[in-house]
């Protein structure tokens, strides 16, 4: 990675600050769990003060890459990226483990036939696991999502918009295999703002599952196939927080800065940074709803202010949610690899919902949908999670 790691974990002045924005350190209390802790590992690991260990691997890999640590830090220390180059470190030192192969290795990999596999067991398994098992995490129950199609959104006749045009779609895992109405929706808010979206067949993982793990190798080999994918495109638009991130913030570090990875990141755009606000009839609802940052979507790519002014534009009134930014607790592998705590922290958001007294959540993020709606219904919450875009299309002039 291009940046000097003992530079940026000696900017770490270990006042604390991080410690009061870290969802992770609240529920452990544990100085391990915190920005500051970690750094203190990550500096002893690469001075080679201590071995890499498993108890080492368990405190760096209980970080959700939310960058709320960021955020607050008064010295501007990119925790995030220290974490992920500890990570790449561990994995080569000490391997991966069963989980963690099984996501690098075969789950984001060859994406087409895992969706596959997820969807026969959800159909053997799904409705009867405990929401505090681990395996919830990894088959999705069938009443909590519209079911894991068994043809990507891209290669499926839906996608009509297979022609090159200035203006690219990235889809997605989640969205390419369970939120088709997302893409569906997306293209529509486009098109009234004038844009015809291109979007290429059998789409290819983003890459940051594996890169969040430490195989840097297998998330360059993706983001090389994403690239090459838009490589013609002026513009690429994302619906997924993590996505947008990923290919916005996390490729040029991916590849060292090289000038042309740069030059892709600074044409990838959030879906709300693209729709023509004028396109919205601000009569077409008088629903009042709330809204959750997606980590990657506020703090990763600065979009929090769009799908708010958005909304209110589509009628509604917005119910402002307390600690509307805070982590919904699933941080990718990290709700499969620490999923009780990643449920601790989900139910802080389930909590600061209810107290809205509204019943819907609107959201940029497919995985934050998954883990808030699998959450509430765990806790017999009646809350209906959206996308952003799917309020928004109700309400084009023309539809």
């Amino acid at each position: 990675m291009n940046f000097n790691i003992r530079d940026e974990y000696n900017k770490c002045v270990k006042c604390g600050k991080c410690r009061s924005a870290c969802p992770v350190f609240k529920e452990l209390n544990d100085e391990g769990a915190s920005a500051r802790g970690k750094l203190t590992i990550i500096q002893a690991l690469f001075e080679q003060n201590i071995e890499p260990s498993a108890r080492s691997k368990l405190f760096i890999s209980q970080c959700l890459l939310c960058e709320a640590c960021v955020s607050v830090c008064p010295n501007d220390v990119k925790t995030d990226l220290l974490v992920l180059s500890a990570r790449e470190m561990l994995a080569g030192k000490l391997g991966f483990d069963y989980t963690e192969l099984s996501l690098t290795k075969l789950g984001f990999s060859k994406t087409g036939l895992s969706f596959k596999l997820i969807h026969i067991a959800e159909k053997l398994a799904g409705k009867e696991i405990s929401t505090r098992s681990g395996i919830f995490y990894r088959i999705p129950s069938n009443r909590l999502l519209p079911g894991i199609k068994q043809k990507a959104f891209s290669s499926s006749e839906q996608n009509i918009y297979k022609h090159r045009t200035k203006t690219g779609f990235f889809t997605g895992c989640l969205i390419d295999y369970i939120y088709h109405d997302i893409a569906e929706d997306s293209i529509k808010l486009m098109r009234a703002s004038g844009i015809t979206p291109f979007i290429p067949d059998e789409q290819a993982c983003c890459g940051l599952p594996s890169f969040s793990l430490g195989d840097r190798a297998a998330a360059k080999k993706q983001a090389e196939a994403v690239m090459d994918m838009f490589r013609d495109t002026e513009l690429i638009v994302t619906a997924c927080a993590s996505c947008g991130s990923m290919l916005k913030n996390y490729y040029p570090v991916l590849f060292n800065n090289e000038n042309n990875v740069v030059e892709f990141s600074k044409r990838v755009k959030d879906i709300t940074e693209v729709i023509d606000g004028a396109a919205i009839n601000k009569d077409s609802y008088t629903a009042a709803v709330t809204y959750h940052d997606p980590c990657h979507l506020k703090r990763g790519m600065g979009i929090y202010k769009q799908p708010r002014d958005l909304i209110k534009k589509a009628g509604m009134e917005i119910v402002e949610m307390k600690d509307a930014d805070r982590c919904c607790g699933l941080g990718g592998a990290f709700g499969i690899k620490h999923h009780g705590l990643s449920l601790d922290i989900s139910e802080k958001k389930i909590k600061s919902i209810r107290d809205t007294n509204v019943d819907i959540v609107a959201t940029g993020c497919p995985g934050c949908m998954i883990n808030i709606s699998s959450t509430a219904a765990g806790h017999g919450a009646d809350v209906k999670v959206l996308h952003t875009v799917n309020l928004l299309a109700g309400a084009l002039t023309n539809k």
